[in-house]
């Protein structure tokens, strides 16, 4: 179970998939800038996003890199609930205390059904994911966006510590 009480930026947004359920305040958005910072997709997204959300969806996050709201995703399916701010731990805790209630093996097995036809799936998509990634922290282009980062953060700083 999941919660998320503001943006889902990177392994925000896609390591939601993995989790079996899924609560968002509806001011929430997501998105991932991994091309912008010469990296890859990662957290089986490259499987997990384009599966719940359509190829041609998953391609304006992953590689056009747009934000997408809270009730976007709801509507695809990764959120499970849009909840209230000041409702979400109550409801999040709600749901687990219900869950604990039921029997645990019961509900193992359920989910492990769930996820049989997905799992090989998944553990390809985890290990090209890893694979790519090792191979881009190592590139031009992502040694250059985390310099560039890196230089914003600091003028940034430098700014704010003026006023």
């Amino acid at each position: 179970m999941h919660s998320v009480n503001g943006p889902g930026v990177g392994y925000g947004l896609t390591s939601i998939a993995l989790f079996d359920l899924v609560y968002s305040v509806p001011e929430a958005y997501f998105f991932v800038p991994f091309v912008k910072w010469g990296l890859c997709a990662e957290a089986c997204s490259s499987f997990t996003l384009p599966y719940v959300l359509g190829r041609q969806r998953a391609s304006k996050l992953l590689l056009a890199q747009d934000r997408i709201s809270a009730e976007e995703l709801r509507g695809a399916g990764l959120i499970s609930e849009l909840v209230n701010g000041h409702e979400l731990m109550s409801v999040v805790m709600d749901t687990a205390s219900r869950l604990v209630e039921l029997p645990p093996d019961s509900l193992i097995v359920n989910k492990r059904l769930m996820m049989l036809p997905h799992r090989e799936r998944l553990l390809q998509a985890n290990t090209a994911e890893l694979k790519a990634l090792r191979e881009r922290v190592r590139s031009h282009e992502a040694k250059s966006a985390i310099k560039g980062f890196i230089k914003a953060q600091r003028n940034q700083n430098s700014v704010q510590s003026k006023l």
